[in-house]
């Protein structure tokens, strides 16, 4: 077998490869993470932290229902696993200190694909949480490919800022974008890949850079609620308004879509702050208001049902 130092162990497949000579290269292009007080190579990892709480989300991307290897590089996709998970965590007003990567793929696949896609996790915590790094994970075998991060977070001495806070009289705002990635995923759908690769929206589709570094402002700012636009902002907007006890009214003198309204991926941060306290990088979206029975979300001029759209992994 070729040495890992000189690159011919990617053309290998998996399968001829092995875990052990995969593992090897693909761990050097990991950047560690900065608090571990012990690293990846050994059955667990220690992460030194000064609060004591720590903040912990995790996420599943598989191929077929969250990617396609036709639209999406490795490289991308291991770029957007990063920007979902560590979105999670910014949603809660808390920074990003470790990641935990586990992988399952075909054994066809080869050890050169395990490497983009280990480039693809690296570029995004660099771009995104520059101060988190891997802490370890797992390489498995799967009919297709399978990513699992779970993703670690420090409050920095601040409380959680939860999605069960929002109050009548605030104000609902969104920091990111606003259905560009539903736009990109409907080009992609549309047709040829390579005349729309470059195409700003599908550029966000495949690589969503979330707006992170706005969780924590928003939880210095006051927000009584906040929480990932994943899903669209009409479903997540309701999944808030339910936990809260209220109803969210969307302000009708927007410009609102269906991508808007109900396209998932964008990554934003949807929270709710007192008025006069929405920070800059905010935009305001609507009001907090009394709950109104079967409508958690409503819009002048619109029939708001969650059934119209949003992700849902068995229903899409």
């Amino acid at each position: 077998m070729a040495s890992a130092e000189g690159f011919e162990i990617d053309a290998l497949t998996l399968a001829e490869a092995g875990e052990g000579a995969a593992l090897a290269r693909i761990l050097p292009l990991l950047p560690p993470a900065p608090l571990a007080t012990l690293g990846p190579g050994d059955d667990a990892a220690v992460l030194a932290t000064a609060d004591s709480r720590v903040v912990i989300s995790c996420d599943m991307m598989i191929e077929g229902p969250d990617f396609r290897t036709d639209w999406s590089s490795l490289q991308d996709v291991g770029y957007k696993a990063v920007a979902s998970n560590t979105a999670d965590i910014a949603a809660m007003g808390a920074i990003t200190t470790g990641l935990e990567i586990a992988v399952a793929a075909p054994g066809s696949a080869r050890v050169g694909d395990l490497a983009a896609l280990a480039e693809g996790f690296a570029e995004g915590i660099a771009a995104l949480a520059p101060q988190a790094g891997v802490l370890g994970g797992d390489l498995s075998h799967s009919p297709v490919w399978t990513i699992a991060v779970t993703v670690l977070g420090d409050l920095q001495g601040r409380a959680p800022v939860t999605r069960s806070g929002a109050r009548v009289g605030h104000i609902l705002a969104l920091a990111g974008e606003r259905g560009l990635s539903h736009q990109g995923l409907t080009k992609l759908r549309a047709g040829n890949i390579a005349e729309v690769r470059s195409d700003p929206a599908v550029v966000h589709h495949l690589r969503p850079t979330p707006p992170l570094a706005m969780g924590p402002v928003a939880a210095v700012a006051g927000a009584s609620a906040m929480m990932d636009v994943s899903d669209g902002v009409v479903l997540d907007a309701s999944r808030m308004a339910r936990a809260s006890g209220v109803s969210m009214r969307l302000d009708s003198s927007l410009a609102w879509s269906e991508h808007s309204l109900f396209g998932g991926e964008d990554h934003g941060l949807l929270a709710c702050f007192p008025h006069e306290s929405v920070p800059d990088g905010f935009s305001v979206l609507g009001e907090v208001v009394d709950r109104i029975e079967g409508h958690p979300v409503v819009l002048e001029g619109w029939e708001l049902q969650e059934s119209l759209g949003g992700w849902d992994p068995f229903t899409a």
